[in-house]
């Protein structure tokens, strides 16, 4: 697979999200995950961040919230791109150029999204943990039992 990529038909972001995704790709694991879109990601944590109030009676929502962001990155994961093949030779034959960035695209979006609603799960089971554990949040910005 000595035969360049071309990206010229990416937009800046595009671009960019496949950057990130392949940094990520090269990272060791337990090394912080750097979202593709990470303003679309910062917009979706400050959204999960305001749930750490939610009302405690309202629990049976968050409880369906939380498992809904589990179907969704289960079907997420579903839509990614598998590839033919594990040898890029292989691929690079089988697929055109266009397919092969489209796929890279598709999937730094889906390694994402799954990841910043995995986030989001996790404040909404924290959430549902405290209600049921019966933690009063906002004293001190500490919480009392």
């Amino acid at each position: 697979m000595n035969q360049k990529l071309d990206y010229s038909k990416l937009t800046p972001i595009e671009l960019k999200a496949i950057a990130i995704s392949y940094q990520n790709m090269k990272k060791d694991e337990g090394e912080a995950f750097n979202s593709s879109f990470p303003y679309m990601t910062s917009a979706i944590e400050v959204l999960a961040e305001q749930l750490f109030d939610y009302p405690a009676d309202n629990i049976e929502e968050l409880k369906t919230l939380h498992d809904e962001l589990l179907a969704a990155n289960k079907h997420l994961l579903q839509l990614a791109p598998v590839p033919p093949s594990l040898n890029p030779e292989k691929i690079v034959s089988e697929l055109t150029n266009d397919q092969i960035v489209d796929r890279l695209l598709k999937i730094s979006l889906v390694n994402s999204l799954v990841e910043t609603l995995s986030y989001f799960q996790n404040i909404v089971l924290m959430r549902i943990s405290d209600i049921e554990n019966g933690v009063i949040k906002g004293v001190n910005n500490g919480s009392i039992n």
